[in-house]
């Protein structure tokens, strides 16, 4: 087997500058536990930083006017790791709204009379969604006995399950109660609930691929993420979206390196 013995970097030297790039996997902690479930890459990230932050006390010597600096001790430290991404994926979106991943599917049915308008009543121009998707055949929209017809009195977003009641329809009634029959086929769709977790937390792995300067592997044990920065849903740009997280120490599994180590692999 081949030994690989790599050679500290030694300063100066401009083959010691950096200009990174690499991919970014997480493993997320089943909630509420340390329990690790396997390395996920994150997709392409356009940023990656981790930042220490001592916090001090500091003493003065009160003996004479200068009064100089006479004693300083760190109180605490704080490491955070910031991520940037734009693959919009189920796993990336529930880290960054601090959600959970689910499935939202129907079995595929045949719908009578199902009630399409709230307490107060239809309203003309404005849409109403049934109660399932992949509508495969819309049968009938009712006001009590009366058929409306498609077209004239409202239309359909059959995908989403949708039904628009047009303004200008003169059957409808404003305030009265409409009816749907349909047929629906089975679907199934990757989903996320929004903010049903406190914080996100997980396991940080960075293997770099550097434009120039040493590759330096990043591998953290406990990170705790909060949401940080907006989600671009319509913007001039590609979108993306942004975790924030400070690491909590893990003494137990790795005492002589409790926050996470970096490793020059290059």
């Amino acid at each position: 087997m081949t030994a690989i013995t790599v050679s500290p970097r030694i300063a100066p030297d401009p083959a010691n500058l950096l200009l990174g790039r690499g991919a970014i996997y997480f493993d997320r902690f089943v909630t509420n536990t340390s329990q690790r479930q396997g390395e996920r890459h994150l997709g392409n990230c356009t940023a990656f930083s981790t930042s220490t932050k001592a916090e001090t006390k500091e003493k003065y010597e009160s003996m004479d006017s200068a009064s100089n600096l006479y004693q300083r001790a760190v109180t605490r430290q704080t490491t955070t790791l910031k991520i940037t991404g734009d693959e919009f994926t189920p796993d990336n979106l529930a880290a960054a709204v601090n959600g959970d991943v689910e499935t939202i599917s129907g079995a595929g049915a045949t719908i009578t009379a199902e009630a399409i308008t709230p307490v107060g009543g239809a309203i003309l121009g404005r849409y109403y969604a049934l109660a399932n998707r992949n509508i495969t055949t819309l049968t009938d929209v009712k006001q009590a006995s009366t058929t409306l017809v498609l077209g004239t009195d409202y239309t359909a977003d059959l995908l989403r399950g949708r039904i628009y009641l047009l303004p200008t329809s003169v059957t409808i009634t404003p305030g009265s109660q409409l009816t749907a029959d349909y047929v629906y086929g089975a679907y199934s769709y990757p989903a996320v609930k929004i903010s049903t977790v406190g914080t996100v937390d997980g396991y940080v792995h960075y293997i770099p691929d550097n434009i120039k300067g040493p590759n330096w592997e990043v591998e953290v044990w406990h990170v705790q993420f909060t949401p940080s920065g907006d989600q671009g849903w319509i913007a001039d740009d590609f979108g993306n979206w942004n975790l924030e997280g400070m690491v909590i120490v893990d003494t137990i599994n790795h005492p002589n390196e409790p926050i996470g180590r970096l490793i020059q692999t290059t």
